[in-house]
């Protein structure tokens, strides 16, 4: 399949860019159908001022993006969930319409005694009841790929990958184990039903689509995207991984984890229009065609295996390229 098939106007979910790219993102939505994105997190990464950050981002894209924030986690004395709070209710009332929240929790964020801040700490409850509150989801990305939290050794499936970026191994003992994470995080789920979830990365458990099945069952305010987990998906049989998409065509956003201007897919394989184009076109295959042994859209990078498409119906890719996204998040 090429990108010339595919005709479908799309919400891209889940995507990080920096001001400085937003022009090169207008191109790269426009030579892919992409007709509005959700930015996740980038400006606090970089240090950005929010209100800079907005000001490029809406010169370059108008009403065409819409902006996640993400907490600041550097000063966590008593009552920062309240702080946290607080400011996503600024942001908000500034432009904001979602907020974002990075493996971090969990892994690696600390509070100021030095104590690991678990995913459903209560000092955290008044931010999750303020997104509720104002009407905005939270998009958070708990635990990672389960070979992340393997044995470090040639066995691991993403051995490669991690022996050249070591940071992203979880394994240790210093670290919870990836199930636990994601109890903590469905805590907090059920804690705030008020409040829309999205997992990202399927839930960060694509490896087991029968634990995501059960906890979309489970919680009514959780919803997942497919960022950057192709890789995973796709090895489940197809007809299997079918199903899961019709069942919960409502719960499924589109998001892709395309990165311009940061991280290693920017770095590597998202440098100019072509190559986003080529990475767009494989998830329009996956989705929509019934090709076997196919690449996924990151391939080798995560993993040096293949998958299978699984042909969705036109009606069940509205849903997960557009209308779900737009029923979810504020301003698309």
């Amino acid at each position: 399949m090429t990108g010339a098939t595919h005709s479908f106007p799309v919400v891209d979910a889940h995507v990080h860019f920096t001001p400085d790219k937003a022009e090169f993102a207008a191109e790269v939505m426009e030579a892919n159908h992409i007709v509005r994105v959700a930015n996740v997190g980038v400006l606090w990464v970089f240090g950005i001022p929010f209100e800079e950050g907005m000001r490029a981002f809406r010169k370059a894209l108008g009403d065409r993006m819409v902006y996640f924030p993400t907490p600041d986690f550097n000063d966590t004395s008593p009552g920062f969930g309240e702080r946290m709070a607080e400011d996503l209710e600024r942001k908000v009332e500034a432009g904001a319409r979602g907020l974002k929240i990075f493996k971090e929790l969990g892994l690696r964020h600390k509070d100021a005694d030095g104590n690991l801040i678990p995913v459903d700490d209560p000092r955290l409850d008044p931010l999750w009841a303020k997104a509720g509150e104002l009407g905005v989801p939270v998009l958070i990305h708990t635990a990672d790929p389960l070979a992340f939290f393997q044995p470090l050794d040639e066995n691991n499936e993403r051995w490669e990958e991690l022996r050249d970026h070591p940071d992203w191994y979880f394994g240790g003992p210093e670290f919870p184990g990836h199930d636990t994470l994601l109890a903590q995080r469905n805590r907090v789920i059920e804690r705030h039903p008020d409040t829309i979830f999205i997992g990202a990365h399927l839930g960060n458990y694509p490896e087991n689509l029968a634990y995501v099945d059960a906890c979309l069952d489970s919680y009514p305010n959780f919803y997942v995207d497919t960022t950057e987990r192709i890789g995973e998906i796709g090895r489940h049989p197809p007809e299997k991984v079918r199903a899961f998409f019709l069942k919960h065509q409502d719960r499924v956003l589109f998001g892709t984890d395309l990165m311009l201007g940061w991280g290693l897919l920017s770095e590597r394989y998202l440098k100019d229009i072509v190559e986003c184009k080529r990475f767009y076109d494989a998830h329009w295959r996956f989705f929509e065609t019934d090709e076997r042994q196919i690449e996924y859209p990151s391939f080798p990078f995560q993993g040096r295996w293949t998958v299978d498409a699984i042909n969705l119906p036109d009606e069940v890719l509205e849903k997960l390229y557009l209308r779900n996204a737009q029923r979810l998040i504020p301003g698309l």
